[in-house]
């Protein structure tokens, strides 16, 4: 659970660690990134010893999937190369270590979980330290006069920010809200639109599953729309005293810079890029990563448009039916510490996916929801046996009690 928690929040925790080293040791300081980098190795190698080598049929189905779709991208689609591999030692960011390394065994390892009452307390542990270490991140560079690079900043702080939030509802401690105000606040200083997205998504999906009573549900409905009519009734007034407050203190924001300009709604670009993959759809696929070659070095920035560009319309459209599939099972799944662990993910990764960013590099969480959900599926066909049995042993009782007093 550990490792799998650390895979989910490593960007961030790492981003700290250069930071802090950078302001100790100077600028060009560079043994921190190999130091993470070598204890995240220790912790995958200590936890594949614990798994003692019991392997599930869909691990290795996965597993052999992806090296045998690497393996044919890269000897036969001659454009692909360039983004399936860097050098040997770009430990950060050489694409098949993130998906060999970072994110198949993220996958592995989640389907091997079967208490999701401490998965959900462990990653809570976990959330309080990555809002903990991107404020300190924040701090540190305005210390040194430099600003976050606003999209990763802020994406790295979703999942952290979107389980504390479900943590406070659900056990209604002090910290874990502390934690989700402090990072929707960093979100939005950080600038990018599409971790808001994210965390509303979650807000509203989790009133929408919660087991809170229809009137509680209607009141903080009614209590959102009110706060939504006020606020735009005041938004100008709002929008010019946070700039206000903001260049007081010297920080910027690129949300905010957006909302009063009117390019909130904006797509950047992408929508050029993805009706030219769109276009270029072919029955079997280009490959890992064949979305890039069309899109001019730029990925789709939309899961199943590059699910489908690279795996093909056949193939392509199987996977993304069996992943809503999946992700179905997941959310009506009876554990409820597995449910909200769902609605995390799914939060922090899937909608991300739909917006920005691509699922073979640095997604953990995507894997990670994958597991959850296969789990989920596989606790749901074990339920009507043990069922059954209850039945059986109710029957059976009932049929002693007769012939005793027959």
């Amino acid at each position: 659970m550990i490792t799998i928690c650390t895979m989910i929040c490593f960007a961030p925790i790492t981003h700290f660690v250069n930071q802090l080293c950078r302001l100790i040791f100077g600028a060009g300081f560079s043994l921190d990134t190999l130091v993470c980098y070598a204890v995240l190795a220790g912790m995958l190698l200590a936890s594949l010893r614990q798994l003692h080598f019991q392997l599930k049929l869909d691990v290795l189905i996965v597993s052999i999937g992806f090296l045998v779709a690497f393996a044919l991208s890269y000897t036969f689609a001659e454009g692909n190369k360039d983004f399936m591999f860097t050098q040997w030692t770009d430990f950060a960011g050489n694409p098949a270590y993130l998906l060999f390394v970072y994110s198949i065994p993220a996958y592995v390892f989640m389907r091997y979980v079967t208490d999701y009452d401490q998965m959900f307390e462990t990653c809570q542990r976990f959330s309080l330290i990555v809002v903990f270490c991107s404020v300190g991140s924040f701090v540190i560079m305005l210390l040194r006069d430099s600003q976050p690079e606003y999209m990763s900043f802020s994406y790295n702080l979703v999942f952290a920010t979107i389980l504390s939030f479900i943590y406070y509802f659900e056990k209604k401690k002090g910290l874990p809200l502390i934690a989700a105000i402090v990072g929707g606040i960093m979100i939005f200083l950080a600038g990018a639109r599409g971790p808001l997205a994210c965390v509303f998504f979650s807000m509203i999906s989790y009133f929408l599953i919660s087991k809170a009573s229809v009137g509680k549900k209607i009141f903080l409905a009614c209590f959102l729309l009110t706060g939504g009519v006020i606020i735009l009734i005041l938004w100008q007034q709002i929008l010019t005293s946070l700039k206000d407050s903001m260049d007081s203190i010297g920080v910027s924001s690129r949300t905010l810079e957006l909302l009063i300009e009117g390019e909130f709604s904006s797509d950047s670009g992408r929508g050029d890029i993805q009706l030219r993959i769109i276009e270029s759809f072919t029955l079997f696929g280009r490959g890992l990563y064949g979305d890039r070659t069309i899109g001019e070095n730029h990925y789709a920035h939309n899961l199943i448009i590059e699910l489908i560009a690279q795996w093909g319309l056949l193939l392509g459209t199987v996977i993304v039916v069996t992943l809503c599939v999946l992700f179905f099972k997941g959310f009506r799944t009876k554990n409820d510490a597995l449910r909200l662990l769902v609605l995390a993910l799914f939060s922090s990764s899937v909608v991300k996916l739909m917006l920005s960013g691509s699922y073979l590099a640095h997604n953990a969480a995507l894997f990670v929801l994958i597991g959850a959900c296969v789990n989920s599926l596989e606790m749901e066909h074990a339920q009507p046996a043990g069922a059954d049995a209850r039945s059986q042993k109710k029957k059976s009782k009932y049929i002693k009690a007769y012939s005793r007093y027959s």
